[in-house]
């Protein structure tokens, strides 16, 4: 288990301009380095984007790690996972009509529920509402969806719902390549990390790597998470 240290907590860094501050860009990237080399050692190309309890950031996260990735001219998706709470929309500023739910209930094709967003980077929306979220993601039709967009995109960055509060990130970690843990400096407890991460653990789901979000350009918070195979990176 690796631990990337995101200096960010701003909302969505568009196309990472020259308006964005530094500091926040070089997180982003060193971010983007740190996820490839994970994913490269153990093979795949769909990863995971949760947090223990909502608020700690892990959307904004997954959309900046999703452009950072796009910005390599590599094809990346990103898919809103997060049936209960959806915000990518929102946050881009895309139309949310059909999306990922639509497709799991046999009501649309993949090709419906993409939207291009730029030239390398694709967004699936959560689409309709969802009155059973984990009974989808337990369906063969969202393996169907994964296996679809593993072939055709370099990254599928997938954000899934906190782990804490329901289920659907616990089933959706299964079927992905890697986990990556957002958490929040001063928001985020141990309590809170270890409730999920006992979960996965439970289901044997490793944590990739863990992303501490809100730090601040300057600080250097040390946080220590008892794992013999953890790696540990700095920003």
């Amino acid at each position: 288990m690796a631990k990337i240290m995101n200096n960010s907590e701003k909302n969505v860094v568009s196309n990472l301009n020259t308006k964005t501050p530094f500091f926040i860009v070089e997180s982003y990237k060193n971010i983007r380095t740190n996820i490839i080399s994970l994913l490269n050692k153990n093979g795949g190309n769909v990863l995971a984007i949760t947090s223990p309890n909502a608020g700690e950031g892990k959307s904004t996260t997954a959309i900046n790690v999703a452009i950072t990735l796009s910005q390599l001219n590599k094809k990346v998706v990103l898919l809103d996972a997060d049936l209960r709470r959806p915000s990518m929309n929102k946050r881009l500023k895309i139309d949310a009509e059909i999306g990922c739910v639509d497709y799991l209930c046999d009501k649309n094709k993949i090709d419906d529920i993409i939207v291009h967003y730029n030239n390398y980077l694709d967004v699936i929306t959560s689409g309709s509402k969802a009155k059973n979220p984990s009974e989808l993601f337990s369906g063969h039709r969202f393996e169907t969806l994964l296996g679809e967009l593993r072939e055709r995109y370099d990254y599928v960055v997938v954000d899934t719902p906190p782990i804490n509060p329901v289920s659907d990130s616990l089933i959706i970690s299964q079927k992905c390549d890697a986990l990556f843990m957002v958490v929040r400096s001063g928001v985020t407890t141990y309590y809170s990390f270890n409730k999920a991460y006992d979960a996965l653990k439970v289901l044997d789901v490793d944590i990739s790597g863990v992303i501490i979000n809100g730090t601040g350009a300057n600080t250097s918070h040390s946080y220590k998470y008892k794992n013999k195979n953890s790696q540990y990176y700095k920003y």
